[in-house]
């Protein structure tokens, strides 16, 4: 029996079987993190109450300048938020090994990630 392991689902979305959205992975996997930044806690706030465009932009920029004085492993859960709150889009191949390099350094486990990459909107 082999392992399970998130990087299949690349496959599912190589091959349009999976088209999953950013919003709803990044919401299914903040279901799993251990929220610890306040700015993370404030994306989700802010995204639950329907927050406009120009509050999230202005979110964004804020999480990314705190993001640029990080060190790269220290990135991640962060990251994951930007994903929550910039514009929905389409998961491809690449956003996904992303997002399960991120989630993967927030220490959650491979179903966990499986499970948000398989989320419906």
């Amino acid at each position: 029996m082999s392992a399970i392991n998130a990087d299949d689902v690349i496959e599912e979305i190589v091959s349009g079987q999976l088209r999953p959205r950013s919003h709803s992975v990044a919401r299914a996997l903040h279901q799993f993190l251990q929220i610890e930044d306040a700015m993370q806690r404030e994306a989700l706030t802010a995204i639950d109450r329907g927050a406009g465009p120009a509050e999230l932009a202005a979110l964004q920029r804020r999480i990314w300048g705190k993001i640029d004085k990080l060190k790269p492993a220290e990135q991640s859960g962060l990251r994951l938020s930007i994903c929550l709150i910039r514009p929905d889009a389409p998961v491809d191949w690449e956003l996904a090994e992303y997002l399960i390099l991120w989630a993967r350094q927030q220490g959650l486990s491979e179903q966990n990630i499986i499970d948000a990459l398989h989320a419906l909107q």
